[in-house]
């Protein structure tokens, strides 16, 4: 996932998630967050989240900078906070949504996950040209040696991690609901 899309999916998923554990969240005390549903949104983020999002910083960096950033240039912290920073998002989403779940406010809550969605989207949409070239940096400014995404490792890993993203996500909502 491109890096500067990640936070906003991530926040939305956050979000999403909450809903789905309204019923969780109205049992608990109102200034707690219930902790199997946090426990659930948590494990996610850090277990699932998190990796897919690194897999395109540590393997496709160029790719995920959308050939903005030199990632030869890059000290390698720089994708380590933003990593930690793609797993708190889902946390702040969650914990964003979460009082608007726990009182079944449904139009705050798709705002809260659809707005993110909705500027991913276009900035993805805006990106196209960038994000469908498989090349590195050097390459993708040069004019060289580029190739398209689709039949790439590249490629290939957007399906796998997308896939099993989806799936994931199916999973905690499942988990989530039946708490």
């Amino acid at each position: 996932m491109p890096a500067f899309l990640a936070p906003l999916v991530g926040f939305a998923i956050g979000a999403g998630f909450a809903w789905a554990a309204a019923d969780e969240l109205k049992k608990a005390h109102p200034s707690w967050i219930a902790p199997r549903a946090l426990a659930v949104v948590a494990l996610f983020a850090v277990l699932l989240y998190a990796p897919a999002c690194a897999y395109f910083l540590v393997f496709e960096g160029d790719w995920a900078y959308a050939y903005f950033v030199d990632t030869r240039k890059l000290p390698s912290a720089v994708d380590l906070a933003l990593v930690l920073f793609d797993a708190a998002s889902v946390l702040i989403g969650f914990f964003a949504a979460a009082p608007r779940a726990r009182a079944r406010k449904l139009l705050p809550v798709l705002s809260m996950s659809g707005v993110p969605l909705l500027v991913a989207l276009v900035v993805a949409v805006a990106m196209t040209s960038r994000l469908s070239v498989h090349a590195s940096y050097a390459q993708f400014h040069g004019d060289f040696g580029t190739r398209a995404v689709s039949g790439s490792a590249l490629g290939h890993g957007l399906l796998w991690m997308n896939a099993l993203l989806i799936a994931a996500i199916g999973w905690n909502t499942r988990v989530l609901r039946r708490l």
